[in-house]
Formats: C-alpha cells, structure tokens, sequence
C-alpha cells in the first residue's frame, strides 16, 4: 500500500512517495510529528474530509500557503486534500511529465488556487484554463508538445477539439496519441466521421471499444482503400462487427469503405451491365432536372408570396402613418429633429416608428393570432413583425399567412414570453441569398455596419412595452446550441453565460454586462447549416 509523506519546510506543504515500511500504525496513518506526516492513499481516500481539516490546522499553525508535489503517483490524492483547504494558494508539481487532462479537471475544481508551476499542460487545456480560471501559471517546458493524433488533425485549441466533426488515423498511436485522442473523445460533442488511412488491429480495437465505452452515437467510420489493404482488415473489422452487432446498431456507429476511382474501375464496374448504368445514369438525370425545376417553381413562388405579404404589411403602416399625420394641429409649426437630434431619440425615446408598430399591432393581430412584436435592425432589410407559437418548428416553413412557404418567417423562441421578457429572448430567421427575413443580418459582420452607433441600437418592440436594444456581441459559430439558453440556475451560471457570448465577438463595443442586465439574441444560418450567425443585444431602454 502506498503512502505519502508531507513535510513541512518555512512556508511550504511537500508531499512525496514514501516506499520504506513504517512500523506504527495508526488507523492506516502515522504522525510521527507536525513536520512529518504520513497517510496511506487508501487511508486519505476514505477520510479525505478527516486529512485535509488536519492539515489544514497545521497549515494555519504555520502560515503555509502553497504545496509542492514530488512525485507524479500522488498527484490526484494530493489535489484531492488541498481542493478543501482554502489557504493554499500555489501549486508545484515537480515530476518532468505531462499534465493529463483528469489532473487537469481536478486542478479546474480547485476554487482556491492562483498559481501553478508544472512541466507542461497541453496548450489546448491552457486555453480553457484561461477562459475560466485566473490562475498564473509557469511551465518548465521549453516545447509545448504535440502528438501525431493533434498534428495530423490539426487540433490546436480546445475549440477545435470540442467542434471537430471528423478525425483522419494515419499513424500508430504512441503513448501521447492514446492519451491524446482518449482526451479528445471526453471533451468533443460533434464527432460524427473517424477516417482509418493507417490500420493495425490493437489501434482499431482500441479507437472502437472506446466509443463504445464512452457511449458516442451516430459516428461514421471509414477506411480508405487507396492506403489500406482491403484485404487484410476485412475479417479483424467483420468480428468486430458480429461481436458487438448489438451496441454498434444501437449507437449507430457504422462501417464504410472508401473506394478509389481506380479500384472502381477494375472492380465494380466490370460487374455491371454498360446498358443498364446508361439507363440509370439517364433516369437521375431527368429526376435531377425535374427536381431542379419543381425547386425553382416552388422558389419563385414562396418568393413572391411573400413579396405580396411585406407589401399588404407595409400598406397597413403607412395608412396609419397617413392617419396620424392628418390628425397633426395645423395651428402648430412642427420642427423635424435633425440628424444628432435623432441620435439621441432613437437610443433614449420612443420615436415615431415605435408609436406606429403600436397603432398596427390591432390590425397585424387580426391577420395572425401570433403576432408578439416587431423586429428592426437600422441599415438592414430586417423590419418586420415577429411571431410566436409553441414550438420552434411551425415558423420554418409557415408565412405570416400562416400558408407553407420555405421562406419562413421571423419568430421567436417558443421558450420565451412576451409577458415577462426572461434574460435571454431569442428571435429567429432564415438567411435567404433574396436578402428577406435575415438575409441582410449578415451585413452585421461588416466593420463599416456595426462600427457606426446608430447600426448598434436594435429595436424591438412587443404588444406590451418598446425597447431599445444597444449590440454588444456579433460573432460566427460552427453549430451549437450554447448560446441559446433561455434559463438559468443561479446568477454565476448566468454570468458565465454572459462572458462567453461577449468573448466570442469579433468587434469590443465597450459594453459593460451584469448579471441584472436582459438580452436578445438574433439567429440564422450562416455558410449553409455548417455555423451560426449570431448578434447579441442587451435592453437600454423600456417604456
């Protein structure tokens, strides 16, 4: 049974191996005096609570406020004790290897800590420790080193590792890789495609029993003929296959191989009836040129039902612009604001725009039932009344008729409410090449658009109160949902929330945020279904 020794020394706790017997024992621990003190793992494991107020007595006796590790076995032990001793402050880890990624989390636990001093921490756990953790840190390594597994897939950040859709294996795995890659498994929440171009049975069993271990679902396994003898991995892949047949379906991890163009042509298609692929080649030809011509009907249809929409809603607001102008007092001179003049009504009043979405929210809610608000963003085609239904689902595809139209229309989260705005109110739309709905939300990643104050007020208006919207993050995502969130646990989860949305933006607006502070998001596609096109606002301005 292992134990471990610490030592007290000025203001330092060391902690190190102890291989020689010790002949009293005490309960599973010996304390031969205050600067010597000796624990078995098993004793520390079952009364960490126990050890840790101990030492903790002697820490404060003594003004101790940081701990050096000697050696690499008694490191989670170790980091176990000081997580609950508040006083210790510095960390020292003095074995010449590696971090791994569960010393890592234990290190990201401790709520007390400010400075560590280690070998090397893969710079992809760096980057995550300093996005949440202010804690300096030294490492003694002159190269930050990186396995093959990292290389080849050019995994240089922890958001890399986390959004990584598909892994190529071209190497055998070192020590390194394996750790690597068994890292890379627990962190990434979007795996979807591992491609083999080197093979070996102990590096196939061991990339398949992890994800089978670690219950990934939905992943695509391809081998690439070109590199790979076909042959040989055959029977290895097909017992792997009828050994866990059941686990394999049930997470919907399949077998592909990846056939060159050559071995095609030597194989496959000697196989074939020439007559028979001309006429199949000849029907996907007319299926593709039907399809491309019902898609196009179907376009240039949605698209003027919902040119006929935004020019019966436009008719509503400026009847009701007509109404109010000849309600003006003719005996009265009116002075129209000049531009600064608007500036400051547009940021700190409701302008004339807000009092005319007010008059037609009557008339639009007699057109649809779920009209909530409406929506506009300055220099943008965006101006538009927003709707709401009880999923998020029904508005991809429905008009503000309600009719089919795969133009959609804007609606927002059915998560949120109108009654009571939570902290986060998000607002959808589809990003249409026609510039409709969000088509033009992408001119927000212009520096020429959002450098200019008056792009960055967003108004948003519902059936309630008018608000003013001041940006405070624009930014692109590969596909996720983190941002998305609508509630919250406590204050700190929000807070946290609201740092990592402001980190991501690709301009600083200098915008300050708390945790009394309510937001709004605005969402669409972006390069396809591949990102996310998102712009964050938090409300200024209520009446």
């Amino acid at each position: 049974m292992n134990k471990i020794v610490f030592k007290i020394s000025k203001n330092n706790l060391s902690a190190a191996l102890y291989s020689k017997d010790i002949k009293e024992d005490l309960n599973n621990t010996n304390v031969i005096d205050t600067k010597e003190i000796y624990f078995s793992t098993l004793y520390i494991k079952e009364n960490l609570e126990l050890v840790s107020s101990f030492l903790n007595v002697i820490i404060l006796k003594q003004n101790i406020h940081k701990v050096t590790i000697k050696d690499y076995d008694i490191i989670f032990p170790v980091l176990d004790i000081i997580s609950l001793i508040p006083s210790i402050k510095e960390l020292y880890i003095k074995p010449d290897k590696v971090l791994t990624y569960e010393m890592f989390l234990k290190i990201l636990d401790n709520e007390y800590l400010t400075y560590i001093n280690a070998y090397d921490i893969p710079k992809y756990l760096l980057e995550r420790l300093d996005l949440t953790k202010q804690i300096d840190i030294d490492l003694r390594s002159e190269i930050l080193f990186t396995s093959n597994f990292m290389e080849s897939n050019k995994l240089n950040t922890y958001s890399d590792i986390y959004y990584k859709k598909s892994i190529i294996i071209d190497k055998d795995f070192l020590d390194t890789d394996t750790n690597d890659f068994l890292t890379f498994l627990n962190i990434n929440k979007y795996l979807k495609q591992i491609e083999f171009s080197y093979f070996s049975n102990d590096l196939f069993e061991l990339i398949t029993n992890e994800l089978l271990r670690l219950d990934i679902h939905n992943i695509k396994i391809i081998f690439n003929e070109q590199t790979l003898d076909i042959k040989r991995i055959y029977k290895p892949i097909n017992d792997f296959k009828t050994k866990h047949e059941k686990s394999l379906k049930e997470r919907n991890i399949i077998f592909k191989i990846n056939y060159s163009d050559e071995y095609k042509k030597n194989n496959i298609f000697k196989q074939l009836n020439l007559n028979i692929i001309k006429g199949s080649l000849i029907t996907i030809i007319l299926a593709v040129i039907l399809m491309i011509g019902i898609n196009t009907y179907r376009n240039l249809n949605d698209n003027k039902q919902s040119d006929l929409i935004e020019n019966d809603i436009k008719n509503i607001i400026n009847d009701m612009t007509s109404t109010t102008t000849t309600t003006k007092n003719n005996d009265i001179e009116y002075i129209e604001p000049n531009s600064d003049d608007m500036e400051i009504i547009n940021s700190t009043t409701t302008s004339i725009y807000d009092i005319k979405y007010e008059m037609v929210f009557e008339k639009l809610l007699a057109i649809n039932k779920d009209t909530v608000g409406w929506l506009t963003v300055n220099h943008t085609n965006i101006d538009y009344p927003v709707v709401l239904y009880k999923n998020n689902d029904y508005y991809l595809k429905k008009d503000y008729y309600q009719n089919n139209n795969r133009h959609g229309w804007i609606f927002m989260d059915y998560r949120n409410s109108i009654e009571h705005l939570g902290r986060n109110t998000i607002i959808y739309g589809h990003n249409l090449a026609n510039q409709k709905m969000f088509g033009t939300l992408r001119y927000a990643l212009n520096s020429s658009w959002y450098t200019k104050s008056s792009n960055q007020i967003i108004t948003f208006n519902t059936l309630y109160t008018n608000m003013k919207w001041q940006i405070f993050s624009i930014y692109k995502v590969p596909v996720t949902n983190d941002y998305l969130t609508t509630d919250f646990r406590n204050n700190d989860e929000y807070l946290e929330f609201l740092n990592m949305i402001k980190s991501r933006s690709i301009y600083d607006f200098k915008q300050e945020l708390t945790i009394d502070d309510k937001i709004l998001t605005l969402s669409t596609c972006s390069n396809g279904h591949d990102q996310r096109l998102v712009v964050h606002a938090k409300l200024i301005n209520e009446n």
